[in-house]
């Protein structure tokens, strides 16, 4: 047996084990056995809190069909959460993700990480004029639209991840503009379906809507579960909201 905690920020869902030792080898079909929401414990990934000589800690992120992540907004948000529970880190420092090191900070109920911008946005006119292109970690598709209700987000998601313009797959963001906010639904690749929000996602909208709207910082966007915030100040990008544990127990790996 061992023992997990299971942690929500803005909707996604992480199991998280402390592997401070670097004890624990999960493989492909133990991952998507936790994340399965029928016979597992349901989340959208798996963190595991990893020691680093060079930082505070190492996140790994598995996605919940047992692919590496290479960085995951909310994700991180909750393992520095979690890192501060253990009292492991302080009210602020820096980690190492799979795209590079990530600065933090804790602030009251919040946790902003630092988001890594690996490409500049670009305009795609797939699947529609005014797409835009960004990685922010992970790869994102921004797509503009009237009204995200009426939107088949989880047919888009699957057929651009599947799009040969983007051989390694995409994330997919579908994006309303209202006069204070911004309504947004994301396609994960990885959980391969519509989740209830997603951080590098709303970095990857901000910075859309920056560019793109002329939208001034922070801007706040709306996912169905709950607010993000995303800032831009010190010549870094910012993402910022709650993130908290729900349960903890033990469970055996087959």
């Amino acid at each position: 047996m061992i023992q997990f905690h299971k942690y929500v920020a803005t909707g996604n869902d992480f199991v998280i084990f402390d592997n401070w030792n670097n004890e624990l080898d999960l493989s492909v079909d133990q991952i998507v056995a936790l994340c399965d929401r029928r016979f597992g414990i349901g989340a959208d990934g798996v963190l595991l809190l990893n020691a680093d000589p060079e930082a505070d800690f190492r996140m790994i992120y598995f996605n919940a069909d047992g692919s590496r992540g290479e960085m995951c907004g909310n994700g991180a948000r909750s393992l520095v959460k979690f890192a501060a529970a253990l009292g492991k880190v302080g009210l602020s420092g820096q980690f190492i993700a799979d795209d590079g090191a990530h600065k933090y900070n804790i602030i009251d109920d919040q946790v902003e990480v630092e988001i890594l911008v690996n490409d500049q946005l670009h305009a795609w006119d797939i699947p529609r004029p005014g797409t835009g292109f960004i990685n922010t970690g992970v790869p994102h598709l921004i797509i503009p639209t009237k009204n995200t209700a009426k939107e088949k987000l989880n047919l888009l998601g699957e057929s651009m991840n599947a799009h040969v313009a983007h051989p390694q797959g995409t994330n997919v963001n579908i994006v309303e503009k209202t006069r204070d906010k911004l309504i947004v639904r994301t396609w994960e690749r990885g959980v391969n379906m519509e989740t209830l929000a997603c951080g590098t996602g709303a970095a990857a909208v901000a910075i859309y809507a920056n560019e793109t709207w002329d939208l001034t910082w922070p801007v706040l966007l709306s996912f169905k579960g709950g607010d993000l915030k995303v800032n831009f100040h010190g010549n870094q990008y910012w993402l910022s909201g709650a993130a908290q544990l729900v349960f903890e127990g033990h469970i055996a790996l087959s």
